[in-house]
């Protein structure tokens, strides 16, 4: 790329000014527009997505192995209780060409195909005034040869009544293709430090990297039991508790899947709606979509266990696209949903309300999150033997069918000077109450599994931290003596005896 200022050119490329006709004073007030950070940020994203869609062909010509990268970063004001003084988003897609770049700034002209996520002509520049006054817009096509940019500065526009401003163009290398948004001058509503993470959370679902995090999006677990009635007995076949939705109503058609957390959580219940492959209602910490004719009341086993995702068509969306409109037939359907979902074959519903967790993994977590929290987790448990020849240790086959895990939690052995770390897995299945697993020896990692469908809990009452204390020290301990090579009933109590004492739940 050739190094040089921005300045004015008289290729064929330049544009000399951009149209931002509304009436000054209309600017002044998207401030003051009801919205949220994530949905303001998301409408950058969803600019650079139809970037990427309307030139994917050339994008995968140019480079077989390119992908789509969106980055938002922040600066913090430390004087203003670190909120940002700079947002910036920047993305690879195919960038702003000349037609578009002429139409992009102009305030609520609706491009010629409003079929994709740029639907009213509003996004990127309400969104850049809601976070600052001041924003700079950088960018180059995929096959034109130069960079554009833009300033919009809030006060000169609306003091000088400015109904256009001016294009500075530098030459490019014909092979870029990004946007930069820079935005300063904050607004009321830029987000503070303290916040960042319920953004990234909101966000999560698309691949961005927010303040040098790359984010990941990881789906709650699904739940896999018997249907309740069954729950406990032998011939309860377990059934994963998801269904997939495909359902027309009228002229609104909902798509996606409905489904029972594995855990009832609060934070994860709930539907998230989405249009055109963007979430409208029900981002991560935005509050859920949890409508009473399939949800029940506030606080139900139904209400805190069921959760989903549905993309929805035939309805329309408030212009910064945070709000589905008709909320009648959006009830309705909803209420013909439960049809979907309410079967003989495949009670999801029924299943909600009435399947209660094993007592067993309730002791179980409640074990994991006792050690988790402990101040004492981080101690290693230090065992020194006798040096003894080195043994080939033979590694028992795992089951046939692997047991479920249903929670872990690790520590830290020092065993002759070498640091190992003890994988405590509580699982669901197993002919034995406990086993060690050295798939991951090599690592200096010991998996010890303990199976809390074992008749010994069933006799002697649910897992309890003594139980686990002892169970893991009797694994840990027939470890050691496998690895001196002396696997005897008398070597192992001799290092049960010792590391007893240390043991942590």
């Amino acid at each position: 790329m050739k190094e040089v200022d921005f300045m004015e050119t008289s290729q064929e490329t330049s544009i000399a000014t951009v149209d931002i006709t509304i009436g000054a004073n209309m600017y002044g007030r998207i401030s003051d527009i009801t919205n949220t950070p994530s949905h303001v940020l998301a409408e950058f994203v969803d600019n650079a997505i139809q970037s990427y869609i309307d030139n994917k062909e050339e994008l995968l010509a140019q480079d077989q192995n390119y992908k789509l990268e969106v980055e938002i970063t922040f600066e913090w004001d430390p004087e203003d209780d670190n909120r940002a003084s700079r947002v910036t988003i920047r993305d690879n897609a195919g960038g702003i060409g000349k037609d578009n770049f002429v139409r992009a700034f102009k305030l609520a002209h609706t491009p010629d195909d409003n079929t994709g996520l740029n639907e009213f002509g509003m996004g990127m520049k309400t969104a850049a005034l809601w976070l600052g006054e001041e924003w700079s817009v950088e960018s180059t096509a995929i096959g034109e040869n130069v960079t554009r940019k833009i300033v919009f500065d809030l006060n000169s526009v609306m003091a000088n009544e400015l109904k256009s401003l001016p294009v500075t163009h530098r030459e490019e290398d014909i092979n870029e293709h990004y946007t930069i948004v820079n935005i300063t001058s904050a607004t009321k509503n830029v987000p503070s430090i303290k916040s960042i993470q319920k953004i990234k959370d909101e966000l999560a679902s698309i691949d961005l990297i927010v303040n040098d995090t790359k984010l990941k999006f990881e789906d709650p677990l699904v739940l896999t039991a018997p249907f309740h009635k069954k729950a406990g007995q032998p011939e309860g076949e377990k059934i994963y508790w998801r269904k997939d939705i495909n359902f027309n109503f009228g002229k609104y058609h909902a798509k996606g899947f409905i489904a029972l957390l594995n855990t009832m959580q609060n934070n994860k219940n709930g539907l998230a709606l989405l249009r055109r492959g963007r979430v409208v209602v029900g981002a991560e910490t935005d509050g859920r979509y949890l409508p009473k004719v399939l949800f029940g009341n506030v606080g139900s086993p139904r209400y805190k266990r069921m959760f989903g995702e549905l993309e929805l068509e035939g309805f329309d969306v408030a212009f910064n696209k945070n709000d589905i409109q008709d909320r009648e037939n959006l009830e309705m359907l909803m209420d013909a949903l439960k049809s979907e979902i309410h079967t003989k074959n495949f009670d999801l519903y029924t299943q909600a309300e009435n399947y209660r967790e094993d007592e067993r993994v309730k002791f179980v977590k409640k074990i994991v999150r006792g050690h988790n929290t402990s101040r004492e987790k981080n101690e290693k448990i230090e065992f020194t033997t006798q040096p003894q020849p080195a043994p080939t240790i033979e590694v028992a086959p795992l089951f046939p069918s692997e047991p479920t895990v249903i929670d872990q939690y690790n520590d830290t052995y020092v065993i002759n000077g070498v640091q190992y770390t003890l994988k405590v897995q509580f699982v669901d299945s197993g002919k034995d109450l406990v086993w060690i697993a050295l798939d991951k020896d090599a690592e200096n990692t010991i998996i010890c599994n303990i199976n809390t469908h074992h008749a010994y809990f069933s006799q002697f009452g649910n897992p309890t931290p003594a139980m686990i204390a002892l169970i893991k020290t009797i694994a840990i301990a027939k470890y050691i003596a496998q690895k001196k090579g002396n696997d005897s009933t008398g070597e192992m109590l001799e290092n049960f005896n010792q590391l007893i004492l240390k043991t942590k739940v």
